[in-house]
């Protein structure tokens, strides 16, 4: 990765039992599309913050056995991150990146969450009704 540290994409027990192997639980496309997005804006973009003292710890990696989401989401399969990308409204940012989808840094991905105050994003399956980047609410 360009722009993160591994404490910022999964959550503190997982980061001290696997220490450098949790890199193995994360999809390198998922790894791959957040490093585009924070290139394609060129502004910090926070997903976790627990290592500097903050609350957010599940927003990209989720253990199996995190209540947050259902037992087979994207994030508990390391292909999905939320984040807030600093500067930007999650709208305004969503837009942008929908305006921007064949963009080579924002080409991997998929889905976006509509109407929550982050961007959620993943590289999952789409159907062959939904278009890249399909916008879901959960």
């Amino acid at each position: 990765m360009k722009y993160f540290e591994l404490y910022e994409l999964v959550d503190r027990n997982t980061f001290q039992k696997w220490g450098e192997n949790a890199w193995n639980l994360l999809h390198p496309d998922a790894l791959d599309a957040l490093d585009g997005i924070r290139e394609f804006f060129g502004v910090p973009v926070i997903v976790n913050n627990w290592y500097g003292g903050g609350q957010l710890q599940f927003r990209g990696y989720r253990p199996a056995d995190c209540m947050i989401g259902t037992l087979n989401s994207y994030h508990k399969r390391g292909m999905a991150f939320d984040s807030n990308i600093k500067g930007f409204d999650s709208e305004d940012a969503r837009q942008i990146i929908i305006e921007n989808r064949d963009n080579p840094l924002l080409i991997k991905i998929q889905r976006m969450e509509n109407y929550v105050d982050w961007i959620h994003f993943d590289i999952g399956s789409l159907t062959k009704e939904q278009n890249r980047i399909y916008l879901f609410k959960a």
